[in-house]
């Protein structure tokens, strides 16, 4: 069984790939989930909103140049670690897996060939960026069009953290959209490529770094052991040497256009109509995001005015495609062949957008729930909201069926001293008030959280009158 030089690579290779990828899940994708979970939270607490160097609502007193720097540096900082995984795999596929020189029957196009790439790029959990050293060493190696774009497609939308993550924080509509258009697009995009380029097998090799052929039928372990280690350096150099500087320069391109994002921006140009949603697919293809950071993003902007068919949208194609991306498929497939992607992957995200701006007022009138939900960190609640800081106090009553004790006993028996706002009270004729605000909040002064969706009854201006408070 391990007779010859390509069973001893093909078992060292296995077994690499298999630690590479445990190391890289115990130490960057699953402690990422927290990090995605504390963006949340910053996204939708009140104030300032940064998360991963990228802030919504900026100061007034901060230069352009400096955000500009803080979301590049550390944008590169969370992918520096998933390029060089992707280094490291594309070497390992290449020189330990599928070693030059034989045919390993990747080339069947069609769903076929989509369904062979899904089953290599959801398990990278990569960003679309950080994938394509990866699909480029199964291009090399005889891959079809199909199978090289589902790898694409596969890791940075339907990965399983994107999954949980897309289906948790937003709204059925919202999340369900994000799913059921990446699956098209892994599936499909991929066909409609090659038909339009007319490619049935594979074409030129691209981004393969050249090794040895594979070594002669019988060998020693050490041998096949060292051909395959020399061979695994040359071409994960070779990958970084040739991606690595434009993987830089697109950091700062896309953290350039994001710069621009603004809650003026957002509620001018991103409104729930078709010039918002066909400006989000606009911004997807143009940006490069790190993995699951489309989450925190989209969820920002809902809570400033982003309508929920450009949210799904949104979702969908920058995850799905960036610049970096483009630019290195173009090395693997023809021109042709990449405008057709960038066009398929603007017009799937543009028709998710679509599909939640035609359903979602016949949920609503159903009374099937949805509607434009936004994320919080731990349920769903409505957006969005005109400000990150709504006036308080949106109507009034004197109905004594509130309650039977006068306002001036509630004033001083149920505010917290020295908390405008706060309420601690018994319960009030059947209504049971409950309070979700952390100590840490407090501390920071009076202010509005607004990660639930409630209503609150209470005399805000001490005027003797209650009044309704809705936070949604």
């Amino acid at each position: 069984m391990f007779e010859s030089a390509l069973s001893k690579k093909r078992t060292v290779g296995v077994c690499l790939l298999v630690v590479l990828l445990t190391l890289f899940l115990i130490f960057n994708r699953i402690p990422k989930l927290d990090t995605v979970r504390a963006d949340l939270t910053a996204a939708t607490a009140t104030g300032q909103q940064c998360f991963q160097g990228f802030c919504v609502e900026t100061r007034p007193d901060t230069p352009l140049l400096t955000r500009w720097w803080d979301t590049s540096v550390t944008y590169l900082r969370l992918v520096a670690l998933g390029m060089t995984f992707a280094f490291l795999v594309a070497g390992v596929t290449e020189a330990f897996l599928f070693p030059s020189g034989h045919n390993w029957g990747l080339s069947a196009g069609g769903l076929r060939g989509s369904l062979k790439g899904l089953i290599v790029g959801p398990a990278m959990n990569l960003c679309s960026a950080c994938i394509v050293p990866i699909s480029a060493a199964f291009r090399g190696r005889g891959a079809s069009i199909e199978t090289t774009l589902a790898i694409v497609h596969g890791s940075s939308t339907l990965n399983l953290p994107a999954i949980i993550m897309a289906a948790m924080v937003f709204s059925p509509m919202i999340g369900g959209t994000r799913i059921a258009v990446s699956l098209v697009g892994a599936l499909l995009i991929g066909p409609l490529v090659a038909a339009v380029v007319g490619e049935r097998s594979r074409a030129p090799v691209g981004f393969q770094v050249d090794v040895d052929p594979a070594a002669r039928a019988h060998s020693t372990w050490t041998t096949a052991i060292w051909e395959g280690l020399r061979d695994w350096l040359r071409t994960s150099l070779g990958y970084l040497i040739k991606l690595g500087p434009v993987m830089v320069l697109a950091g700062f391109a896309s953290a350039l256009v994001l710069q621009w994002v603004s809650p003026d921006t957002v509620s001018r140009f991103l409104g729930d109509n078709l010039t918002g949603i066909a400006v989000a697919a606009t911004l997807g293809v143009l940006i490069n995001v790190p993995l699951l950071f489309e989450i925190p993003l989209v969820a920002a902007l809902l809570l400033v005015g982003m309508g929920a068919g450009p949210a799904a949208t949104l979702l969908f194609t920058a995850a799905a495609g960036g610049p970096v991306t483009f630019w290195g498929l173009a090395k693997l497939l023809p021109r042709k062949a990449v405008a057709t992607l960038v066009t398929a992957t603007w017009v799937l995200g543009t028709i998710g957008g679509l599909a939640v701006l035609v359903i979602e007022p016949l949920i609503k009138e159903d009374g099937l729930g949805g509607g434009t939900v936004a994320a919080s960190t731990s349920t769903r609640f409505e957006a969005p909201l005109p400000s990150m800081r709504p006036t308080p106090a949106v109507g009034r009553s004197r109905d004594s069926t509130v309650s039977e004790r006068p306002a001036a006993a509630m004033r001083q028996e149920n505010f917290t001293p020295g908390v405008p706002g706060v309420i601690d009270s018994e319960p009030v004729d059947g209504i049971t008030p409950f309070t979700n605000i952390a100590p840490w909040a407090l501390s920071e002064g009076p202010g509005l959280l607004n990660y639930h969706p409630a209503a609150v009854v209470f005399d805000f201006d001490r005027d003797g009158d209650l009044d309704f408070f809705l936070t949604s």
